[in-house]
């Protein structure tokens, strides 16, 4: 795409950013859009770094899987058609990567796999289903928030994910709002993050 198309495109359009579809953000990736290509990877990173930890890969080996990951995607990019499937994609890549990266280390004596794992081909699903679905359920929970106003989006992420938590007093301070009137925004936020929950069939059962 050339720098004028770019131009229009997000003056009609935004920037790339992770809120976009899949379908979106490849296209524009296959353009040549730098910023939709790290747009995709802010959207998936802790997906795809959730994965080697699974296999209990240090951060430096994590770092490593997850690099090999995107570099397998680039290379994939002119003949990944399916939108669809990109999530599970990504999911199956890591973690393939990530049963080599412990095979090496088995092959050095420095970890014991266990039978099941040894003995799968290397082209296996390297994760059991209930594995891939809280993977990708885990993905659909962060792009529903990531699809929340800012300031919802911000308050969820801070109740929530914050480590240590942050007390209501503090978000309220931070917010410049007064004390009682957390409880009412937090609950107007969370309607929210149900219906968008709701619609990516996350809702109640």
């Amino acid at each position: 795409m050339t720098d004028l198309a770019s131009t229009i495109s997000e003056a009609l359009h935004g920037a790339p950013d992770r809120s976009w579809p899949d379908e979106r953000l490849l296209t524009a990736c296959r353009n040549g859009d730098q910023r939709a290509w790290e747009a995709l990877i802010a959207k998936y990173q802790s997906m795809v770094y959730s994965i080697p930890y699974r296999y209990g890969a240090t951060a430096d080996d994590a770092a490593d899987i997850f690099q090999g990951v995107w570099m397998d995607l680039y290379q994939e990019l002119p003949h990944l058609r399916n939108a669809e499937a990109l999530r599970s994609w990504l999911a199956t890549v890591a973690g393939r990567r990530s049963l080599r990266w412990k095979r090496s280390l088995q092959r050095r004596g420095e970890v014991d796999l266990p039978d099941e794992d040894r003995d799968e081909p290397e082209n296996a699903d390297p994760l059991p289903p209930e594995a891939m679905a809280e993977v990708e359920r885990d993905q659909t929970v962060r792009e529903a928030i990531a699809g929340l106003p800012p300031r919802c989006r911000e308050l969820v992420e801070l109740l929530f994910f914050k480590d240590p938590p942050i007390s209501y007093t503090e978000a309220a301070a931070h917010f410049g709002l007064a004390t009682g009137s957390i409880g009412f925004v937090r609950g107007r936020c969370i309607r929210k993050l149900q219906q968008a929950l709701e619609e990516r069939g996350l809702g109640p059962s």
